[in-house]
């Protein structure tokens, strides 16, 4: 009997950790690591924005007029409209929107697929902060500007993500942001987040000269990057970008998370084996974000199996206990997440959002661990239709 007790109070502590301890234990580091204001540098190094586009003639002026209203220095700052050979007009309205004297260039791509644009343009490009933001994406106009400046916080940050939310979309949706986007500025609090976001982020162009070839996801796969070598990666407070395709009903959020999730688990499975080159912090990193998504589902069911068992055998009080803890750190995690400010305004779900959310995402983490050897998928950043009445900043 007692074996069977100490296995099961062996995984309700891997429970523990997967889903509350982790967040627990970077708030906690958090608290040491003192938050100061950043003040805004005045001497900007010289940058290069990729904005990588395939058939987005529906899109593709509103992201120009977006890329105008930037605020950066001209001379410091190139603009390239990487194009995988668009079958629609969207070269057509380029080409005709650009003027000769303005710092944007149109490069034909010889591949589609954004990992093979990108790779494309990145050897002639003149910045030593490389940019790249998504057709769908409205940065705010201080985002560049913002994003320099955390990189001259310090040398060893290397890669650093906008801030992103989304436009008016389901309830699901925005609260699935609100707490993603809390927990990336829980780890960078801590020291560095496992993850930016594909709308706007930035890196040193010393960090790599071409993505692999097989990479489905760039904001991942830099953000583990980074982090392999010991160098942080910051989800900036400041720098802001709003994704404006966003699912409109469940039959496109499920899918959506559910891709991501899987992205996320094969981007991260990467880089194994760097582990032992990895500071402490992106080992436990590394190898939690892996658990939660990999072997939560095994154990979860493992946990329900010795429940059941245990009960059969009269130890109520031992699942009692269990339940309580893992409800007690459920509630603890959630008090800490209201504390962190977001700098948008605070959306602020209902009871019902929250637990309906809350069972989604895990849901979603279990079917991407139980499908993970039968599922692939490829470079993609076109997902949903874009409403063009929401797309006001």
């Amino acid at each position: 009997m007692w074996i069977l007790e100490f296995i099961f109070f062996f995984v309700t502590l891997i429970l523990a950790w997967s889903l509350f301890g982790y967040l627990l234990l970077i708030w906690f580091l958090g608290l040491f690591r003192k938050q100061r204001p950043l003040k805004m540098i005045t001497d900007f190094p010289m940058m290069s924005l990729i904005i990588p586009c395939y058939n987005e003639q529906d899109n593709i002026l509103e992201k120009l007029k977006d890329t105008r209203n930037l605020e950066y220095p001209k001379e410091q700052l190139e603009i390239i409209f990487a194009d995988g050979g668009s079958e629609d007009n969207t070269l057509s309205l380029l080409k005709k929107s650009i003027n000769e004297d303005e710092n944007i260039r149109v490069i034909n791509c010889p591949k589609k697929g954004k990992i093979n644009q990108v790779n494309h343009v990145l050897p002639g490009l003149k910045g030593e902060i490389i940019v790249n933001s998504d057709t769908d994406s409205r940065l705010d106009k201080l985002a560049l500007k913002w994003l320099a400046t955390e990189f001259s916080v310090a040398d060893d940050i290397y890669v650093v993500g906008a801030y992103c939310y989304p436009a008016d979309t389901i309830k699901v949706e925005k609260y699935y942001w609100s707490a993603q986007n809390r927990f990336r500025l829980i780890e960078t609090d801590a020291r560095s987040s496992s993850i930016v976001i594909a709308q706007c982020y930035a890196f040193r162009k010393t960090l790599l000269k071409a993505f692999p070839d097989d990479v489905i996801a760039d904001d991942i796969y830099i953000a583990f990057l980074a982090n392999s070598f010991k160098k942080r990666t910051i989800y900036s407070r400041y720098a802001k970008a709003i994704e404006t395709r966003v699912p409109k009903n469940y039959s496109e959020f499920i899918p959506h998370k559910f891709r991501k999730s899987n992205a996320f688990l094969r981007e991260s499975l990467r880089f194994l084996y760097k582990l032992p080159e990895m500071g402490n912090f992106c080992k436990v990193m590394l190898l939690t974000r892996i658990s939660q998504q990999l072997l939560l589902p095994c154990t979860l069911l493992f946990w329900f199996l010795l429940a059941g068992t245990l009960m059969t055998l009269f130890r109520f009080d031992l699942v009692f206990f269990s339940i309580i803890f893992l409800s007690v750190l459920l509630i603890l995690t959630s008090k800490i997440f209201s504390t962190v400010i977001l700098p948008e305004e605070n959306y602020k779900p209902s009871i019902k959002t929250i637990i309906e959310g809350y069972a989604i995402t895990n849901l979603i983490l279990i079917a991407t661990g139980v499908s993970y050897l039968f599922y692939r998928q490829e470079s993609s950043y076109r997902r949903f239709s874009i409403d063009p009445k929401k797309n006001e900043k």
